[in-house]
């Protein structure tokens, strides 16, 4: 007795459920490509394996889209982000002891920046702290300082511009000279 043709129904069952055949092979690099992305190169292949478990039990339990690609590359993301969070879940609980303590005190070098820092700070207009203040203190964006400050957003993202530019001179400056 014959194996049937890997082309004829009754060697894909899911021939039809769904409108053509689910390429696997074909479908396997796009799948891999999208899971690198989220969990790295190394454990892509894993997801991907799990991905096409997922979709091959869901092909049991009801019919597929006419396009398979875009519906599987929407499985292998979604696993790739449920391992991505395990993983960073697994890394959280096992690092735990070995993170460093933030009530710590600070290293010289930390203390030292800041005072270059602050020092660097006062060289500026009221108006450009003030604007920094807002911009990386109070974490807004730039059109929300702008308009706490009263001024067209262009001319807020030029000034912010060039305080950052003269902060790095200022401390590129401190750092030649200390």
């Amino acid at each position: 007795m014959s194996r049937p043709s890997k082309h004829s129904n009754s060697f894909h069952p899911l021939r039809s459920a769904v409108r053509g055949p689910i390429d696997w092979a074909a479908a396997r690099p796009a799948c891999l490509r999208q899971a690198a992305r989220i969990v790295g190169t190394q454990d892509a292949h894993d997801v991907v394996q799990e991905a096409f478990v997922r979709a091959w039990a869901s092909c049991e339990r009801r019919a597929l889209p006419e396009r398979p690609l875009p519906w599987l590359l929407t499985i292998t993301r979604n696993e790739a982000l449920r391992a991505r969070s395990r993983d960073r879940r697994d890394t959280f609980f096992e690092d735990r002891d070995e993170l460093p303590d933030p009530r710590a005190g600070a290293s010289l070098d930390d203390v030292a920046l800041r005072v270059d820092v602050g020092r660097a700070l006062r060289t500026l207009s009221a108006e450009d702290r003030k604007l920094l203040e807002l911009r990386y203190e109070d974490d807004l964006t730039q059109p929300a300082a702008a308009a706490a400050l009263g001024i067209p957003e262009g001319t807020a993202k030029v000034r912010l511009h060039r305080a950052r530019g003269r902060l790095k001179g200022l401390l590129r400056a401190d750092e030649v000279i200390g």
